[in-house]
């Protein structure tokens, strides 16, 4: 009996260590690591530091799927029942750009690899559960240090427009269709912030930071300003109405007000701002309202 019941001590503890454990594993998954984290912005979006950073947490649309950034792999976990649905090895490469669509449970990943003296970018479809074919347009012989930063797509029409940032603060765009071909398109300026594209036409709307400027350029490649001819503005974006939303700064170059417009139509100010504020903040759901 007393080795019986020496056996059942040891089987109680053992038990008893599992379920201390199995309880720290989850109170992690559910404090720390799935625990919520601030909206996600990256590269020209906010106009912070283009790289994303390691250790990040992303979440889909319905916060039914978090992304967690890791150096050298990205993790999705499930977070109906807080379990990882997928591991993605990067291998050599790295992220700098990550975003969830926000009418599917699907991310585009942009990715980056730096060679000798050359850098290679992919942009990517990532969907949460494996096994779904996804499409990844890739760049390469860019100059060294090169990123992806900002991503305008249009799902009505397939078309994708990619903004890589060089080392030397250079933008450049390219664009790609539903018949996946990659073309770099030239605007009027390389010092390029916020990018968006209307949502049923091949139109892009971009800043242009060298002259405080809100453009469009057409699929045809004429361009135009488009913000009015007084003030200093910038892109916040485009909803799925095409309604272009901009912000005006003031003299300390904070936005100070919104204004909303169509092409063809011209913009009205929609309303001014409690308080001053860095339109590299500023998000579409934050104007929309």
């Amino acid at each position: 009996m007393p080795k019986r019941a020496g056996k059942i001590g040891k089987l109680l503890a053992w038990l008893a260590a599992a379920a201390v454990l199995q309880a720290g594993v989850y109170l992690y998954l559910d404090r720390v690591l799935l625990a919520p984290a601030s909206p996600f912005q990256v590269g020209a979006v906010t106009g912070k530091e283009d790289i994303v950073t390691t250790g990040k947490v992303y979440y889909s649309r319905d916060r039914r799927y978090m992304a967690h950034v890791k150096n050298d792999q990205v993790e999705i976990y499930s977070m109906k029942d807080k379990k990882l649905v997928r591991t993605v090895d990067l291998e050599e490469k790295r992220v700098s750009y990550f975003k969830w669509l926000e009418d599917r449970d699907l991310a585009l990943m942009g990715l980056y690899h730096d060679g000798a003296a050359q850098t290679e970018v992919t942009l990517t479809q990532l969907f949460p559960e494996p096994g779904i074919h996804e499409v990844a347009t890739t760049i390469k012989e860019l100059p060294k240090g090169s990123r992806i930063t900002d991503v305008a797509y249009s799902v009505a029409t397939n078309v994708i427009y990619i903004q890589v940032k060089t080392a030397s603060n250079i933008y450049r765009i390219y664009r790609t269709d539903a018949n996946h071909n990659l073309a770099r398109i030239y605007l009027n300026t390389n010092n390029i912030g916020r990018i968006a594209v209307l949502f049923d036409q091949d139109t892009l709307i971009y800043d242009d930071l060298t002259h405080n400027t809100v453009n469009m350029r057409e699929g045809n490649g004429r361009w135009r300003v488009i913000s009015p001819p007084n003030g200093r503005y910038r892109l916040v974006g485009v909803d799925h109405d095409n309604n272009i939303y901009i912000a005006k700064l003031n003299e300390e170059g904070l936005s100070e007000s919104i204004y909303r417009g169509r092409l063809q139509v011209g913009f009205f100010h929609q309303r001014d701002l409690r308080a001053p504020v860095d339109a590299r903040e500023l998000t579409l759901s934050d104007v929309m309202g």
